[in-house]
């Protein structure tokens, strides 16, 4: 492995079946890898399947958040054996993303807690303890329809609320998901002195404070104005009742409209625990989505389909004109550009699932092979195919 004697840059990936870590050098070549499947890692011990819980009664998916500190700790111990012999000290910089739409609550004690974490113990056992709620709502979701309602008639239809958010209402917006979580578990709510992003939570376990939500990611929620740059009282208001709007606000903080620039230096656990220079800095990490559009260099109206668990048609464009049938973000680093978004939640389980019914392919073979075979063979829907 020869790489010169020159910086490196970490990067995260939180996604709903794996935490992958991977270390770049200047020129963008990979380094370094590792990951941790959360079902073959830890499925046994949390009791997930594809990485969350599923309530079929009432709709809920959830993640355990233990598990993603579990995970942040073994991807490392894997990442430090597959950096070797480079050592971790010359990584100078650490961004990521993680999976859209979920949320962290933190309680009192969690500021405390990640300012004095003690190398000598893992993560789990002291951030656990940090945690108003012990899991995190999933974008897969869909127990919040009181709260789609509600949310796509306050400012007085789908259209006029997708004006102001970037989107309709949909069920996994964050948004949505506290005002239940408010309904159903009030005292959750009100042990809740932060709320984070999952994308915002992974940054904060890393600097060891509470990391502001990112400019991009917070748009997700169904909560923030994006013609004005800033919270929707109204829509706080309806998440936390009138009376609670500036106390959401205060749990929320204010967004960070930065995303290009660093957020501070690591925690000193893990300059500790696995050498990583006291001088490496945290920038803004975002969400899934927007991190896609980062991935290449797209220019205005550039666009690109991403073929993960959802499935998504992503757009890099100057021009805001949202509608409740598709999304709207702010560019994760580009003020004054948007990302449009169309998303199927299900694409990559649909695929899946078309994947297992075809015959079983021979020598072990993953099954994809098959149905590539069957997508190039079979002519699409409404197409006449002539000699």
């Amino acid at each position: 492995m020869s790489t010169g004697n020159g910086p490196l840059y970490l990067g995260f990936d939180l996604s709903t079946q794996q935490l992958k870590a991977i270390v770049v050098n200047t020129d963008l070549k990979t380094v370094a890898e590792a990951k941790v499947d959360f079902d073959q890692d830890f499925g046994a011990k949390y009791g997930i399947q594809k990485g969350v819980h599923v309530k079929d009664q009432t709709g809920e998916v959830y993640a355990p958040v233990a598990l993603w500190l579990e995970s942040l700790d073994l991807v490392l111990e894997r990442l430090s054996k597959a950096m070797a012999p480079l050592p971790m000290s010359r990584v100078k910089g650490i961004s990521g993303s993680g999976q859209q739409h979920g949320s962290v609550f933190w309680n009192s004690q969690a500021e405390e807690l990640l300012r004095g974490l003690d190398p000598a113990k893992s993560l789990v056992e002291q951030l656990e303890k940090s945690l108003a709620h012990e899991f995190a709502p999933n974008w897969q979701d869909h127990s919040t329809q009181k709260e789609l309602e509600a949310f796509d008639a306050e400012l007085g239809d789908r259209e006029k609320l997708a004006e102001v958010t970037g989107s309709g209402a949909h069920h996994r917006f964050t948004g949505l998901q506290i005002m239940r979580i408010k309904r159903v578990l009030p005292q959750v709510y009100a042990n809740s002195t932060r709320i984070s992003l999952v994308s915002s939570w992974l940054a904060s376990v890393l600097m060891g404070a509470i990391a502001p939500l990112d400019v991009s990611d917070v748009c997700g929620m169904n909560l923030w104005d994006i013609p004005n740059q800033t919270w929707s009282e109204r829509l706080l208001a309806l998440s936390a009742g009138p009376e609670g709007a500036a106390d959401l606000r205060k749990k929320l903080g204010e967004p960070r409209m930065d995303g290009g620039g660093s957020m501070g230096a690591i925690s000193s656990y893990f300059v500790s625990k696995y050498g990583f220079s006291p001088e490496c800095q945290i920038v803004s990490f975002t969400g899934d989505n927007p991190a896609t559009i980062l991935a290449l260099p797209l220019r205005p109206l550039d666009a690109i389909v991403s073929l993960g668990t959802s499935t998504t048609f992503l757009m890099n464009t100057p021009t805001y004109k949202p509608d409740g049938s598709y999304h709207f973000f702010n560019h994760p680093t580009t003020p004054g550009n948007y990302m449009f978004m169309l998303c199927y939640k299900n694409g990559g389980l649909a695929r899946e699932k078309v994947r297992d019914t075809l015959p079983k392919p021979e020598g072990g073979a993953t099954g994809w092979e098959n149905f590539n075979k069957a997508v190039l063979d079979t002519p699409p829907l409404g197409y006449e195919q002539r000699e």
